[in-house]
């Protein structure tokens, strides 16, 4: 087969993740009208920052210290459970390389369920749920192509959350990724951030 009947046959598996996850929140948005009256909000944006990287990737091992962000989306369909779409990145260095992959860049859309237990003064959960990603960088030699692969994998972490005001709440989060991947198929991350709330 050759390169261009793969790209015209391949649907990007984290494009199917995002299309996934946005019909999963709709049709969660139409279920969570009870939830209003037991939560005081409804609906979540979040965003956050830290680091993160592989746990067992090959010598020359880039570390766990890379720059990563994370855009949430959140949905309480009942009470103390949440929907949650994080669409992030992990950004290395361009002097790394992972596996056969020089400066990569990993990127990510999951969709995962999140329970909460309530603290006096935070919230703290945990999440589990699934997830499209996609490694992108350059071949292995110098001046080498650009190349890309995606892959299915699974998510969890724990979270806590600090609240400041009845819509406004500092962040926290611990996670780690599962996926198909040759070069590393564990990732970590931990950030923090702001949310806000509807």
């Amino acid at each position: 087969m050759t390169p261009a009947r793969k790209r015209a046959s391949s649907i990007p598996v984290i494009g199917r993740a995002g299309a996934l996850a946005l019909f999963a929140l709709l049709v969660a948005v139409a279920a969570a009208a009870p939830a209003r009256a037991a939560e005081p909000y409804v609906f979540s944006v979040s965003v956050l920052g830290g680091v993160g990287g592989p746990l067992d990737a090959d010598e020359p091992d880039p570390g766990t210290s890379q720059q990563t962000l994370e855009l949430q989306l959140g949905l309480v369909t009942e009470p103390r459970t949440l929907l949650q779409l994080r669409v992030g990145r992990i950004d290395f260095d361009e002097d790394d390389r992972l596996g056969d992959v020089f400066s990569p860049q990993l990127e990510y859309a999951t969709i995962a369920g999140e329970y909460r237990f309530y603290k006096n003064w935070y919230d703290s959960g945990v999440f589990l749920g699934l997830g499209g990603y996609r490694l992108s960088g350059d071949s292995s030699f110098v001046g080498g192509r650009s190349r890309e692969e995606t892959a299915v994998g699974i998510t969890g972490g724990v979270t806590g959350e600090f609240e400041i005001t009845q819509h406004f709440a500092l962040l926290g989060q611990i996670s780690g990724h599962y996926v198909d991947l040759d070069q590393s198929p564990i990732f970590a991350t931990a950030m923090g951030g702001v949310s806000l709330r509807f």
